[in-house]
């Protein structure tokens, strides 16, 4: 071995098979030779469930595979005796490996669709057409007509043509004042349907949209049930201004644009999507599903052993078709509850409660409640949701009959409160215990603003409700204290105020379009500085000037590295009911690893946005290998 260097000889020594050995390791007798080992690494199992600061859990030097679960963990000697001729060997270099990646809010079909859509054959048939807000609504609604006269009579845009109109927020206006208007009928139908004539068109402003009379005529043949479901989502008045609220979009594509078109070209766009979320590590996506067609071709997909990552989907059957309340009590009270745990579902997808996109969902319509006064136009457009509203009803339906009520997207103070409030109020009128409610492990997301009042974590705790933080929203608390003052400042997401309380976080991206602003790294990043990066957008270019420059929101509230990662492995885990198969590397659970480029545990601070996947593991397999490891050996 003249002229070996030490990790290779280690190696020589841990992959000459067998015949080391004088005995059949126990392991070897009951499973049969390692299928794989990873060797000369830090393997870091995060096997620490605790809110201690610091406290990974044990490290390791080797892993053993067999099949889809780990084997074995310890170091390359310990490993030695479970490899035979015939088992793979990865021989780490020191690299540092964590569990597979757990992402709990992503909205992974309609990225797919963005990115792959042309590719697969399924685009939309509208015309696309961008109008920058201006110094008031009136002004806006004027630009929009404008824009749509211009594009129908320079274009030659036939009757029937869908007209897209997507406004954008500029600087004659506030942030987030595009969705503000539509959402509180400053800017509505009766604006534009004299220049629209028989082209459908629809408005949007970031999730938010706004129909004209000739769209909805069309959207009403596909979504008969519109006006009630839009009344009832939104508030008295919205079917006559034409707003619909959140992320219609996503139903019109599959329901109406594309009902003809074969599932084999939606589940292709979600696999090949599926791949390259693969590549940041993430094993395990949860996501909300409401559109039937695209749940049919995820199973297509599942059935097919095609899925690139495990897939943990919520329901939301009120919103996939847009219907009323009546035909949603209608449908929990039929079908029953059908969620599942890993164990009794599939171990690559299966379907984890019921979701309510519409909570207080949007920055704009952030729910301060009694907590934080404001001027009259900000306060008139919050969104809290009551007895008789849509989303209310909605999760009250879907409890009463058995149902876990996840995935509610939510922002301000007043809304978390107003939650447990409707979690109080079903479980006195379905007679639950608050063990069964805990039991349920019911979740609130986004979680910018909620803050910390003593009655809002008394709620949280009573009832064991799981927070999906996302930091990428620190970027839109400087518009908070623009609209409601420096007390804004309080409610701004303390983390380690609610992990000191025993309140159970676990993290969110809430995109997967795949730039690389989103990676979970910068998150991670985020809750270590407290610092917000590029706004909402996320459009921050990691040079050095902008890490040192970017705001910084409560700094007491950081919380250390290690306990950050906990938030998409440890905890991510309970919060997809698979605490016992994934989100840890322990003996028995599924071999999801992720090897990094640099040590995570250990680089300085502001590397840490820049760590990289080089390596992904799913059930046991190489997924992802972008530096060749496992070829070198």
């Amino acid at each position: 071995m003249r002229g070996m260097g030490l990790a290779s000889i280690v190696m020589v020594l841990l992959f000459q098979g067998v015949g080391l050995s004088q005995q059949v390791s126990p392991l070897v007798a009951e499973f049969g030779y390692a299928d794989l080992i990873l060797a000369n690494g830090k393997i870091v199992s995060m096997e620490d469930r605790s809110g201690t600061p610091d406290s990974p859990g044990r490290v390791y030097q080797a892993m053993a595979v067999k099949g889809k679960k780990i084997m074995a963990l310890g170091t390359n000697d310990e490993m030695q005796p479970l490899a035979d001729p015939n088992t793979r060997r990865i021989d780490l270099g020191g690299r540092t490996v964590i569990p597979g990646l757990m992402e709990t809010h992503a909205h992974t079909y309609g990225s797919a669709l963005t990115r792959y859509g042309p590719q697969v054959g399924v685009v939309t048939p509208d015309v696309n057409l961008a109008v920058d807000t201006q110094s008031s609504p009136e002004a806006t609604a004027k630009a929009i007509r404008d824009t749509i006269a211009n594009a129908i009579q320079a274009q030659k845009l036939p009757a029937g043509q869908w007209i897209s109109v997507h406004v954008q927020d500029s600087k004659l206006a506030p942030s987030n004042a595009a969705a503000a208007w539509l959402y509180t009928g400053k800017v509505t139908r009766r604006q534009i349907d004299s220049v629209s004539g028989k082209n459908p068109v629809g408005i949007s402003a970031n999730l938010a949209n706004m129909y004209n009379t000739r769209a909805i005529e069309e959207l009403k043949k596909v979504f008969p049930e519109w006006e009630e479901h839009a009344e009832e989502e939104n508030g008295p008045g919205s079917v006559a201004d034409g707003y619909e609220g959140i992320m219609t979009r996503g139903s019109i594509g599959p329901e109406y644009w594309w009902k003809n078109e074969p599932l084999e070209k939606f589940a292709e766009a979600f696999r090949l999507h599926g791949e390259d979320l693969i590549k940041w590590g993430l094993t395990t996506i949860t996501t909300r599903i409401p559109p039937p067609r695209y749940i049919s071709a995820y199973y297509l997909l599942n059935r097919q052993g095609r899925l690139p990552h495990r897939l943990v989907w919520h329901i939301e059957v009120h919103r996939g078709r847009l219907e009323s309340i009546a035909s949603t009590r209608k449908f929990y009270q039929t079908v029953g509850a059908q969620w599942t745990t890993m164990e009794s579902g599939n171990d690559m997808m299966w379907l984890d409660g019921m979701a309510n996109e519409i909570w207080d969902s949007l920055r704009s319509e952030t729910c301060f409640g009694p907590d934080l006064p404001a001027p009259p136009e900000i306060k008139a457009r919050e969104r809290c949701p009551g007895p008789g509203s849509k989303p209310w009803e909605a999760y009250r339906a879907a409890i009463l009959n058995g149902w876990r009520p996840v995935d509610s997207h939510g922002v301000g103070s007043h809304g978390i409160r107003l939650y447990i409030q409707m979690l109080d109020a079903v479980a006195k009128e379905g007679n639950f215990s608050t063990e069964y409610i805990r039991s349920l492990r019911p979740s609130f997301e986004h979680c910018i603003m909620i803050g910390k009042k003593p009655d809002v974590i008394a709620g949280l705790k009573k009832y064991g409700i799981i927070l999906s933080v996302a930091p990428r929203l620190f970027g839109e608390v400087n518009e908070a204290i623009r609209d409601y003052g420096s007390g804004a400042l309080e409610f701004v997401m303390p983390t380690k105020t609610w992990i000191k309380e025993g309140i159970k976080l676990v993290g969110q991206l809430d995109n997967t379009d795949l730039s690389g602003r989103f990676n979970v790294f910068t998150n991670l990043y985020q809750l270590v500085t407290r610092k917000a990066l590029g706004g909402r957008s996320g459009q921050w270019s990691e040079s050095e000037e902008e890490l040192k420059t970017a705001p910084v929101y409560v700094p007491e509230e950081a919380i250390d590295r290690v306990t950050a990662l906990k938030l998409w492995t440890t905890w991510s885990a309970e919060y997809v009911l698979a605490e016992n198969h994934l989100g840890t590397l322990e003996r028995g659970k599924y071999a999801d690893f992720v090897v990094l480029d640099r040590d995570y545990f250990t680089v300085p601070v502001d590397e840490i946005p820049k760590v990289r996947v080089v390596m992904t593991g799913l059930n046991g397999k190489i997924a992802y290998d972008r530096d060749q490891l496992a070829g070198a050996n």
